[in-house]
C-alpha cells in the first residue's frame, strides 16, 4: 500500500495534495497569491496549536513545519476519520526574492497568515540574446 500511495503522489502531485502515508505525513491547504509589493500566503491548519507551527525561509524557499495532535476525547475504535492528524509540511519556491527581516505570521481560528514583502533590489537580471 506505501507504494501504491508514494505512486499516486507522484502521478497526482501537481494537481492534489499529497495522499497521507503510514507515516501521518499532510500537506495542508494553502493560498498564495501575490500583488506589486508582497507575496501573501494563508494555510489552513485546523486544530494546530501556534507553539506546534514553525516556518522557515531560506532564500525564495518558504517551508512551515509541524503537527497535529489527535484529540484527546478521540479513545476507542474509530468509525470516521477525515481530519489529518500527525507531521505536516507545506513548501513553495516563491519567484522572487524577499525580505526576510519585514515577513510577518499571524495564527487566528486555525489559519496562518504570512506576508512576505518583495525585496526592492533583487539579483534578477535580463541578458540579451544575441
Amino acid at each position: 500500500m506505501d507504494d501504491f500511495t508514494a505512486y499516486m503522489n507522484q502521478v497526482m502531485g501537481p494537481y492534489f495534495a499529497p495522499l497521507e502515508s503510514a507515516e501521518g505525513a499532510w500537506a495542508p491547504s494553502a493560498d498564495v497569491s501575490e500583488n506589486d509589493e508582497a507575496y501573501h500566503v494563508d494555510i489552513d491548519l485546523p486544530g494546530v496549536e501556534k507553539e506546534d507551527i514553525t516556518v522557515g525561509l531560506e532564500g525564495q524557499e518558504l517551508t512551515v513545519t509541524g503537527e497535529s495532535k489527535k484529540l484527546e476525547h478521540m479513545e476507542g475504535s474509530t468509525r470516521r476519520a477525515a481530519r489529518s492528524v500527525g507531521k505536516f509540511e507545506f513548501a513553495v519556491r516563491l519567484p522572487h526574492a524577499v525580505d526576510s527581516a519585514a515577513c510577518t505570521a499571524e495564527f487566528s481560528n486555525g489559519v496562518l497568515c504570512m506576508t512576505l514583502p518583495k525585496t526592492a533590489t533583487g539579483d534578477h537580471k535580463t541578458i540579451e540574446v544575441k
